[in-house]
């Protein structure tokens, strides 16, 4: 029987192993890709139908994907987008953006839908002894293969591919990209991808293939040194954007045999309203770019995309216009203006550093925080940055999608701040912090996307339930 909806298709993609829901179900037979390979082919190598940007990294991927496919059909290219993880819904994660016209990406629903009927029938019929070989498939490895038919069908004239863990074994690395961008590096899934920057950056680098031009934000040295030598080892080209002068505790400018005709970012300058970059090009022209999405970080995502989009020939002033016009959830999204309501999904102690500081840049000092954090994630490292920052703290769970162990997340902080309160179920940890905050004081909302996906719907219903009731929606 067919699908009668995406939320059907959806749910029987994710009763394959999912292992996004827990690290410990990685292992070399779920992490590798020749059952990718395999399953690709059995689809007809949809991959193959359309040019590529592949993006690898630890942070600022799905912003810099985002403002990749916007900027490109800003250009006129009928553009996929495939990105991970979503906040609300999956439908997030595969998505085209038309060539014309103004307003967000949407998903295409009934080309999704026929495209994921056709990959239920192809999965159904596989022989039981390819499955015996090669193991059944997972959860993202069906996503992506559903990304890449759907672009296939939709005749996409490029698609822009964010990787979902580490880039060498990723299912994504299937494609043969126009351009490889790697965001910046940190240690992240130290269980899967390795212990040490090194290692990671290995990982990463893995989906440098030969010959293809690579765009690298800023690095720390240990990870520079090995995207370089892989580039040399593959015969590409490799541009790293320089960062400029930074205060004590933000990421050093990466200093590895740095070429003065690099690109440089000389400044970042970021409002409750937007971002604004000024970025100096390798010739020595300075550009002024303007991003809508909010802090310092964010300068730097747009810097990057733009630095890779001139690489691939784009026309400026589409650039420009799509730098200006991206958006997406839960990248210090605001959820209210006064007092401010900010949702992020950072989830590294980097990530979360930074985000502090923009958040403190823009809305001051005596704030709130809920935050919550996935299993295995590095929670004291993020509890000694975040703790002494607040007034008011409530650690609450990350929802049913993804595990948590909130009260080991409340004792690292209530450590660190005995102010802080645990308030296990995610939508009453928002309405805590609501009332800590009162009619002044900002909230900032953390650590985790499964979190910002739980709030968010908590919001809507919460909106609702405040509005007038003229302006219920029926």
């Amino acid at each position: 029987m067919a699908f009668g909806s995406l939320e059907e298709a959806f749910a029987w993609i994710e009763s394959f192993t999912n292992l996004e829901r827990s690290a410990s179900l990685f292992n070399p037979r779920t992490y590798q890709l020749e059952r990718m390979r395999f399953l690709a082919a059995a689809c007809g190598n949809p991959q193959t139908a359309f040019p590529t940007v592949h993006l690898a990294g630890t942070k600022g991927k799905g912003s810099t994907a985002t403002l990749l496919a916007e900027s490109l059909r800003r250009a006129g290219r009928r553009t996929g987008l495939y990105t991970s993880p979503h906040v609300d819904s999956y439908r997030e994660r595969i998505r085209i953006l038309a060539a014309e016209g103004p307003g967000p990406p949407q998903p295409q629903g009934e080309l999704l839908l026929a495209q994921a009927e056709q990959l239920r029938r192809l999965v159904e019929a596989l022989p039981q002894q390819a499955l015996e070989q090669h193991g059944p498939p997972s959860t993202f490895e069906l996503l992506t293969l559903l990304a890449f038919c759907t672009f296939r069908a939709a005749s996409c004239d490029i698609a822009v591919i964010e990787t979902g863990i580490g880039g060498r074994l990723d299912a994504t690395n299937l494609v043969l990209p126009e351009l490889a961008v790697i965001t910046p590096i940190e240690l992240e899934h130290t269980d899967v991808l390795g212990d040490t920057l090194e290692a990671i950056a290995r990982e990463k680098a893995g989906i440098i293939k030969p010959g293809v031009p690579v765009i690298s934000a800023a690095q720390v040295p240990e990870a520079e040194a090995v995207l370089r030598a892989a580039a040399r080892e593959r015969g590409c080209s490799i541009v790293f954007l320089g960062i400029g002068p930074r205060e004590a505790g933000e990421r050093p400018e990466s200093g590895m045999g740095r070429d003065s005709a690099e690109p440089q970012v000389l400044e970042v300058v970021s409002t409750p309203e937007g971002t604004r970059v000024h970025l100096r090009l390798e010739d020595g022209g300075v550009r002024e770019l303007r991003t809508a999405l909010l802090g310092a970080h964010q300068g730097e995502n747009a810097a990057l995309a733009f630095v890779a989009l001139r690489r691939l020939g784009v026309p400026e002033g589409a650039i420009t216009a799509g730098l200006a016009a991206a958006s997406l959830p839960a990248r210090m999204e605001l959820l209210r203006r006064s007092p401010p309501v900010v949702l992020d999904g950072a989830h590294t102690p980097r990530s979360v550093a930074r985000l502090l500081s923009s958040f403190r840049e823009l809305f001051g000092e005596a704030g709130v925080l809920l935050f919550a954090a996935a299993a295995g994630k590095r929670i004291d490292e993020m509890a000694a940055i975040l703790a002494p920052a607040f007034r008011g703290i409530v650690i609450t769970g990350t929802g049913s999608f993804r595990e948590s162990r909130p009260e080991q997340v409340h004792r690292a902080f209530a450590a660190r701040n005995p102010a802080a309160e645990l308030v296990a179920d995610p939508a009453d940890g928002l309405e805590r912090a609501l009332s800590l905050c009162g009619p002044e004081s900002p909230l900032l909302i953390t650590g985790s996307f499964y979190l910002a996906g739980e709030v968010r719907r908590a919001w809507r219903a919460r909106s609702a339930d405040c509005a007038p009731p003229s302006d219920r929606k029926p």
